[in-house]
């Protein structure tokens, strides 16, 4: 009997439905409707759940997920699942394979040079045909400056060799701890890694953010480091919005604690109208693309939909969030 699928909202990419419909039934909310989708779990026998963000899988899903075996979101991050809970119920939860940090590596580097050379303000004054608005206004060279990479996974390392190589960047990234592993590889990129993000934040011309959204970075950016940065430094984020104090950033940008920021995420997203980031000129904003290239998408979506077939089937694979955590509790 073919698997029954639940799929919240489109893919990334038409190539991973079409496998995803080659390997099962799928049913497609078009549409995050919690009330709709724990209907249909209560009528349905369904094997996995697929979904997107803003879609959420929330504890009242959960408790209507009798039959399902696993859920897959579609992209690295998993804040809009509840693991934890889901893990209770004996569901594996599955991420997507890092097939989008270069993408992402390469958007971080695009609003970095925006920032530094202010792109969007100038962009949004020649709409105006105001072409003299160059008139005392200057860009800033990144060759010889610092940037600090905060986080030092897959994304911030592909960060850290194009600006390097490419615009002759000193690279300084916090870690919590520093292995013999970490110091080797943070030496073949030259990069200097610390445990002080404070430092890294004074130090630091231009800084990036690389870190998931936990418990424990949940707004972690706020003032107290806003406050330590040079006047002339900027900020960007294509990790996630959470990790930030959103209202401190605004803050700091307009007391001129920093020059600039450039984001791809929001606390919540899609944000709403009066979110604080609007109509501030010292933020460039992109809506959360930065991983979704076309060739990004295209691979990820595909192998998305296959991992979530094989898990239903029993495979082992690298990319179950909750894998230790599911064995402990049959062993228990």
């Amino acid at each position: 009997m073919s698997l029954h699928i639940l799929q919240i909202l489109p893919m990334y990419h038409p190539d991973g439905e079409k496998k995803l419909r080659e390997l099962a039934e799928v049913k497609q909310f078009h549409e995050f409707d919690e009330q709709e989708i724990i209907k249909y779990l209560q009528q349905h026998a369904v094997d996995g759940i697929i979904l997107r963000a803003p879609a959420k899988i929330t504890p009242e899903i959960l408790n209507h997920c009798e039959n399902v075996i696993a859920i897959s979101g579609a992209g690295i991050g998993l804040d809009n699942i509840d693991v934890e809970y889901a893990t209770t119920k004996g569901i594996k939860v599955l991420h997507a394979p890092k097939m989008n940090s270069t993408a992402t590596a390469e958007h971080a580097v695009a609003l970095l040079l925006s920032a530094m050379k202010d792109i969007s303000m100038f962009h949004t004054e020649m709409q105006k045909g105001n072409f003299s608005f160059r008139d005392g206004r200057y860009t800033t060279e990144l060759k010889g400056k610092t940037i600090g990479l905060i986080g030092f996974g897959s994304i911030a390392q592909k960060v850290a060799k194009i600006v390097k190589n490419g615009f002759e960047m000193n690279v300084v990234a916090y870690v919590r701890t520093i292995s013999d592993a970490r110091q080797e590889l943070a030496d073949s990129l030259g990069v200097e890694v610390t445990t002080s993000m404070e430092d890294v934040f004074r130090r630091s011309d231009a800084i990036s953010l690389h870190i998931p959204l936990t418990e424990e970075t949940k707004e972690l950016i706020d003032n107290k480091f806003f406050k330590v940065m040079k006047p002339s430094a900027v900020l960007i984020n294509t990790s996630r919005g959470g990790v930030i104090q959103e209202a401190d950033l605004v803050e700091a940008l307009k007391n001129k604690t920093m020059l600039r920021a450039a984001v791809d995420v929001f606390g919540v997203e899609p944000p709403a109208g009066d979110h604080p980031f609007f109509g501030i000129d010292e933020i460039t904003m992109t809506p959360h693309i930065g991983g979704i290239s076309i060739e990004a998408a295209k691979k990820t979506s595909v192998v998305i939909a296959e991992n979530l077939i094989k898990a239903i089937h029993g495979e082992e694979l690298s990319v179950i969030a909750n894998t230790e955590k599911l064995v402990k509790i049959k062993k228990g």
